[in-house]
């Protein structure tokens, strides 16, 4: 065995356990779908799965710490404010 598919199998087993402790708490669904999508193509291409894996990391952190989230869809009451910081008074 490889020691990339090693290393795959063990950070999967450590959200895996992570997920599994979270159930009684309400674990959020998005984090057994990312471990779903990983889990699916372990079998063949393990460098996939850790791309899945880096993909749960980042939404837990995205979670945690809001600032760090490059992909938030603002608000339109967001839009609405940058807009208007853009325009200034040119229209």
């Amino acid at each position: 065995m490889s020691d990339g598919l090693v290393k795959v199998l063990r950070r999967f087993e450590e959200r895996l356990v992570r997920l599994e402790s979270e159930v009684a708490a309400g674990a959020k669904h998005w984090k057994a779908a990312h471990l779903h999508k990983a889990l699916e193509v372990l079998p063949d291409d393990h460098a996939a799965a850790e791309l899945h894996l880096d993909e749960l990391d980042r939404a837990e952190l995205a979670h945690d710490i809001p600032e760090l989230n490059a992909d938030h869809t603002p608000t339109v009451d967001e839009i609405r404010s940058r807009f208007d910081m853009v325009a200034g008074g040119m229209l």
